[in-house]
């Protein structure tokens, strides 16, 4: 199962989150833990496109933290409009894992 939790919500955001809930008609625990399941995935993604922009780490390292494939990552950059800063040595090396994974090498 998992970690039973408690937090103090203030009652806008728990408002908020009921209102939501009832248009969804989950109950609250489901609910919830959808809610922070998209949290989760979209400040994974925040983090990796913040540290590729500061060329702290690769293309292919940030679709990696952000749980998502290299072509996914480069729509976001696109729908950021983040000019794409991609080397011939990530390129090949995507290409590699892809011919690993269907083991044409």
């Amino acid at each position: 199962m998992g970690d039973k939790i408690s937090i103090v919500l203030p009652d806008d955001l728990k408002e908020e989150i009921d209102k939501l809930r009832e248009l969804y008609k989950e109950d609250q625990s489901s609910f919830i833990r959808k809610l922070l399941w998209k949290s989760i995935a979209q400040e994974k993604l925040e983090f990796a496109l913040k540290e590729y922009l500061k060329d702290k780490i690769s293309l292919g390292k940030a679709s990696e933290i952000a749980g998502i494939s290299i072509w996914e990552m480069f729509d976001e950059l696109k729908k950021r409009n983040v000019t794409l800063n991609y080397k011939i040595s990530e390129a090949e090396l995507e290409i590699e894992k892809i011919l690993k994974k269907y083991n044409k090498i």
